[in-house]
């Protein structure tokens, strides 16, 4: 009987050993895919550059209104109105929708890069051009927009195997992971409503004493070089605030909060990446915050 049975285990063996069908009957998660013909390469890579084309489209569309409200708020209309601004500024809207789509799509931020290099680099260009008197405005659009998709198109060939062979499927934890980010837009929605010409010189203090007061609550704050950094950078932002507060009113003092502003977003980002003192979304929530309440502040400041 145990003879049997061990001729009977061979027998199967040596038949998965040199049958594939039977192995990958046995292990499906082995079989190999079929190939990708170029015909289907080619498609993938046309499917993929159309599925960008409409997310840069809608980027214009769906972000266009933040930047009229935002605008209307802070009293900068007719700075975003001009031609060389309008670009730039649909460039970021268009930037901004392709980076998130790409993440949720799953490509790397190398590729993300890429991508948005190849969809700026026309524009700018065209601006060198614009300033210099050679094309006009509506060149500037116009041609902004054809050239983007061929610039495009060969970032793609860059990494062609990403849009011709890979299946990205979709990373909608990493989108709900985003919500600090929203968190921070918010906050800065608020903080605008009102415009940024009375804006509390004491807002940078106030942001530097979180650090330090969550630190000591979570213990997070251990060991002397950090206490000395804490303190540091309490010291610091402090002096800002209290300079930022005596020029107040003018347009030195605005240039000032935008200093503390802008030195605050790396204090965040230190944090964020050390994972240190505060919670990391507080620190993303804040860097959004303050960098771009610190553009904000200087585009009213440079407004005639």
């Amino acid at each position: 009987m145990t003879e049997t049975t061990a001729t009977t285990a061979t027998t199967v063996t040596t038949a998965t050993a040199t049958d594939p069908v039977t192995h990958s009957a046995i292990h499906p998660a082995t079989r190999t895919a079929p190939p990708v013909t170029p015909g289907r390469k080619a498609l993938r890579f046309l499917a993929h550059l159309a599925e960008m084309v409409v997310v840069m489209v809608l980027g214009m569309l769906l972000l266009a209104p933040a930047w009229d409200w935002a605008g209307s708020a802070i009293g900068i209309e007719a700075v975003l109105a001009r031609p060389d601004v309008a670009a730039v500024v649909m460039v970021l809207d268009m930037v901004a929708a392709m980076t998130v789509w790409m993440r949720v799509r799953r490509h790397g931020w190398a590729a993300i890069r890429e991508m948005n290099a190849a969809m700026a680099a026309p524009f700018a260009a065209l601006l060198v051009l614009f300033w210099a008197g050679a094309v006009s405005a509506g060149d500037l659009m116009l041609w902004g927009h054809v050239l983007m998709v061929p610039a495009m198109a060969g970032a793609m060939l860059l990494r062609r195997a990403e849009y011709t062979e890979h299946v990205h499927g979709f990373d909608l934890a990493w989108l709900r992971r985003r919500w600090p980010v929203l968190l921070g837009l918010t906050l800065l929605a608020g903080t605008i409503a009102g415009g940024t010409g009375d804006l509390p010189a004491w807002l940078i203090l106030a942001m530097a004493l979180v650090y330090p007061v969550v630190g000591v609550l979570r213990s997070r704050i251990r060991g002397r070089s950090m206490v000395v950094l804490q303190a540091a950078g309490l010291a610091v932002f402090a002096g800002i605030s209290l300079l930022a507060g005596a020029l107040v009113g003018q347009d030195t003092g605005a240039y000032v909060l935008v200093a503390g502003l802008v030195g605050h977003g790396v204090w965040d980002v230190f944090h964020h990446r050390a994972d240190a003192v505060v919670w990391r979304w507080y620190a993303e929530t804040c860097v959004v915050y303050d960098l771009l309440l610190a553009a904000a502040v200087l585009a009213a400041t440079l407004t005639p």
